[in-house]
């Protein structure tokens, strides 16, 4: 049985609405945000990149500061952070035959972070 990793990034996931209003160099920056806080995290947790064509089952949840958003603006804006987590290696991609369908929830909460977790599927 494999084990469950996780790691935390110090931002909640921004809404699909937000994600459609920004210019494609804004969202650009916030991929590579995201890839930049990935690769903090997975560092200090020293957790290694995926396998080749590794399975993994992903889950997303996401503390937001002030209200909850609706469950497909939220889903929709997870699309930049699944990129970072690809380009980071941290699942080996994001297409639905490698991460399946990754559950994603949101809690409201003083401090803004996301956790997102990762179990090897075998």
């Amino acid at each position: 049985m494999s084990e469950i990793e996780s790691i935390t990034i110090p931002v909640a996931i921004n809404t699909r609405n937000k994600l459609d209003k920004m210019h494609w160099a804004q969202r650009h920056r916030l991929r590579n945000e995201y890839c930049l806080l990935v690769r903090n995290q997975m560092k200090l947790n020293k957790l290694k990149k995926s396998d080749t064509g590794g399975k993994y089952k992903i889950s997303i949840l996401t503390f937001r500061k002030y209200r909850i958003r609706d469950f497909d603006n939220l889903v929709g804006g997870c699309k930049q952070l699944l990129d970072a987590l690809s380009h980071e290696g941290f699942i080996w991609d994001d297409d639905i035959k490698y991460i399946g369908s990754p559950k994603v929830c949101q809690e409201q909460a003083k401090i803004e972070s996301t956790i997102i977790t990762r179990k090897l599927i075998t």
